[in-house]
Order: C-alpha cells, then sequence, then structure tokens
C-alpha cells in the first residue's frame, strides 16, 4: 500500500495557525482538553469542528477528537480496518485510533490515559447557538459524567464555528476548487437535460461531474423537475422523463477536501413563461444589488435591507433570500437569512452587524410571485461569495442568466 493517498491536504503551517490560535482560546477558557464529537450527519456537517484541527472525514466517516492543550491530539475513526489508509491520507494527526467498545468508553479511556481525570473538558455537539439540539447523544454524555465524576465538562457553544467564520488564503483557495466542482456540475446539467431525459440521469450526470474531479460524498444536492416546480428545490430527482417547458431548479453544496460552496440555477427546457423570466430577473437583481454593497467593514443588516427592497419594490415573495457562511459546513457564521430572521439576529450578535474580509457564504436568492399560480412556483439563484478586502466577488463563472437548454 503506498503511504500517501492523492487526496486534497491543506499544509502543516495551515495546521500549526489553527491549533495554536485554539490552544491560545483554551487557556483564555481555563479548558485542558477539547473533545469534539465528529459525527457523520446532516451531510457531514456535524464533522467540521474535529475536521477543522483534525482532517480526517467524508463518505459519512467519524472522527472524534480529543485534543489536549498539550501534547498530541488522537482521532477516533469508526472502524479499526480504517486506521492505516487514514494515516495515509492526511499528515496533521499521527495517533489514530478507532473506536473500542462505546465511543464514551473510548474516550473515558483516552482521557485516562492524559491524565485529564479532575480536568476540565470543552466538548461541542450540545446544544449551542447555531444548532438548538446539538448531535451528542444524551447517553453517551451522561456516561462519560458517570466514569469521570472529577472531570468538570464545559459546553463549548459555538467557539470553533466563531473560529472557522474568517477563512485564511488556503481555505479560500479550496473553496474556490469546490466552486469549480459545482461549475463543471451546472454545465452537465445544460449538456444532458432534454426532453424524454429522466431526471435520474441528469442528476447522476451532475454528481459524476463533481466526484470525477476529485469531490467528496455525502453532500447537499437538492433538485425539483417539473412545469411549475414549487419555488424550492426538494431532495431527490425522479425517474420521470422530463417534458419540453419543464423548469429545474437546483440547489448544490459541492465539496473537496471536506469544503462545501452553494450554488443554485433555474433551467428551463426551452423556453420559459414570461413571469418565471421575470422572478428570475428577480432574483439575479436582488443578487447584483447584495454584490454592490457587500465589503469589509460595511454592516450586513443593512446590506441585506438593501437586497430586500430590490425584491420588494419588483412585487416578489421570499422563499427563502439571505446569506450563511460556508466551509466545512454549511450555515456557518455569518448568517442573515429573511427566511430565519429569529435566529440569524442571534448570530449576528455573536459575531458582529459587520462583514470582514476573509469570510465566505452563500448568497441564495429563492422567489416567487404571489400574484401568480397563488405563489406556488418561481425560481432560484445562488453563488458563493467571499469577501475581499476592496469588496465582494462570487467564486463560481456559470452564467447569471436563466439557462435555456434542449
Amino acid at each position: 500500500m503506498r503511504e500517501r493517498l492523492e487526496l486534497p491536504r491543506m499544509s502543516m503551517g495551515e495546521r500549526d495557525r489553527r491549533w495554536s490560535a485554539m490552544r491560545a482560546e483554551m487557556r483564555k477558557r481555563g479548558i485542558d482538553c477539547l473533545v469534539l464529537w465528529g459525527w457523520p450527519a446532516m451531510w457531514d456537517f456535524a464533522t467540521a469542528n474535529a475536521r477543522y484541527l483534525s482532517p480526517i472525514g467524508g463518505n459519512a466517516e467519524n472522527n472524534t477528537l480529543v485534543f489536549p492543550l498539550e501534547g498530541e491530539p488522537t482521532s477516533f475513526v469508526f472502524m479499526p480496518t480504517f486506521i492505516d489508509y487514514w494515516r495515509r491520507a492526511q499528515d496533521w494527526v499521527t495517533d489514530v485510533r478507532s473506536r473500542s467498545g462505546s465511543w464514551a468508553g473510548t474516550v473515558v479511556a483516552r482521557l485516562r490515559e492524559l491524565g485529564m481525570t479532575g480536568a476540565t473538558i470543552g466538548m461541542d455537539g450540545l446544544a449551542g447557538p447555531l444548532d438548538p439540539d446539538g448531535w451528542l447523544p444524551h447517553s453517551v454524555f451522561e456516561s462519560m459524567k458517570t466514569q469521570l465524576p472529577g472531570v468538570r465538562f464545559v459546553d463549548l457553544g459555538d467557539l470553533l464555528e466563531t473560529a472557522r467564520a474568517v477563512k485564511s488564503e488556503e481555505e479560500i483557495a479550496m473553496l474556490e476548487r469546490a466552486a469549480g466542482l459545482g461549475d463543471r456540475m451546472l454545465e452537465a446539467c445544460a449538456r444532458r437535460a432534454r426532453p424524454g431525459v429522466r431526471e435520474s440521469e441528469v442528476y447522476a450526470g451532475m454528481m459524476e461531474a463533481m466526484l470525477a474531479d476529485g469531490g467528496e460524498e455525502p453532500t447537499l444536492f437538492l433538485w425539483a423537475c417539473d412545469r411549475y416546480p414549487l419555488p424550492h428545490p426538494f431532495r431527490l430527482p425522479t425517474t420521470r422523463p422530463m417534458e419540453a417547458r419543464d423548469l429545474i431548479t437546483c440547489e448544490i453544496h459541492p465539496k473537496i477536501g471536506g469544503y462545501f460552496t452553494h450554488v443554485e440555477r433555474t433551467f428551463c427546457l426551452g423556453e420559459p413563461d414570461p413571469e418565471t423570466q421575470r422572478i428570475h430577473d428577480g432574483c439575479v437583481a436582488a443578487f447584483n444589488r447584495g454584490m454592490e454593497v457587500f465589503g469589509p467593514g460595511r454592516p450586513i443588516r443593512a446590506s441585506m435591507d438593501e437586497v430586500k427592497r430590490v425584491i420588494d419594490d419588483a412585487g416578489l415573495g421570499i422563499c427563502e433570500t439571505g446569506i450563511h457562511g460556508h466551509g466545512l459546513a454549511s450555515l456557518e457564521y455569518p448568517r442573515y437569512r429573511f427566511h430565519a430572521l429569529r435566529a440569524d439576529q442571534a448570530a449576528l450578535a455573536t459575531i458582529g452587524d459587520e462583514f470582514r474580509a476573509g469570510m465566505v457564504f452563500a448568497f441564495n436568492i429563492d422567489l416567487f410571485d404571489p400574484k401568480w399560480r397563488d405563489g406556488q412556483t418561481g425560481a432560484v439563484f445562488a453563488d458563493t461569495v467571499v469577501i475581499t478586502e476592496t469588496g465582494a466577488r462570487s467564486l463560481h463563472r456559470f452564467p447569471h442568466a436563466l439557462c435555456r437548454v434542449g
């Protein structure tokens, strides 16, 4: 077996930057060790914190990371058969082990090895600002508390998510690669979507375009195809042959090296209805206004109000419209979505009402006309955007026009 697998990697300098910054935060908070529960849930979004410090993950792999203030971290994967592969797939963490017995028992044993029986342990996966339910099973947490009665367990809240809000140059470069995969997926749709071709065939061709150039599963890919689809894509394609004048709406999160971008487009198999075209034009106009007003130091809330003004002036309604951060997960910071304002106003309070250079986020606009077909159909548009030192730019190159195919 070759010693180095040809998978995307970031530099050891990037590792040292992250580890140093995280350990500085740990010292500030009086935390002796982190336990990050990289569960493969929600398209691997719940692995993001662990994967930020230990680049193990993809295709639903577990990565439960024990990260001490001093010394080498340990990543626990699901099965022993994959340990040697993960040691060849990344070079940040050399101590890779598998779960042995229960997850609680596995982690407790390592904490005892490290002499952490009276330590302060910070854990993610509990209820937090970005995930009010958390993802760590109650039974695991209760078992750990029982086995380590002298340990003080601390909920990390969104410590890692805040650290991940501003991307490094290497992260942005990886996101650029993911965006390129998204463009190729959309090109595959434009080539293959024709009357008589099954929806599932086009969907499969788009997935092939991502995976063939190094993309990674699982990843979010929403799809709808109908003469008048609802104003947001669905989860799955059907095996129905497509028909002339069908609309395709898709939301895709192309992913490579663990990093997701977000792109949405609307396609028509022929000539769209004038009203569909008007809704799509409204999506693009709102996007363009955002790109004019986004930039470092500019207020997020006021900028997004400018976007909404364009939508309101056009007489259109919002299915989903806003921004949410992208990186090792979706729904990262920054977040400001008009369809989820209550949650996102709290998010804004956490990181501040200001764009910063290095923030990367999906900017999506899914609209309908409440006066046409009872608002039960519409169009979608989104690109992934990075805040630069001077403004904002899209990471995607696929055309903005409603794409006519077939």
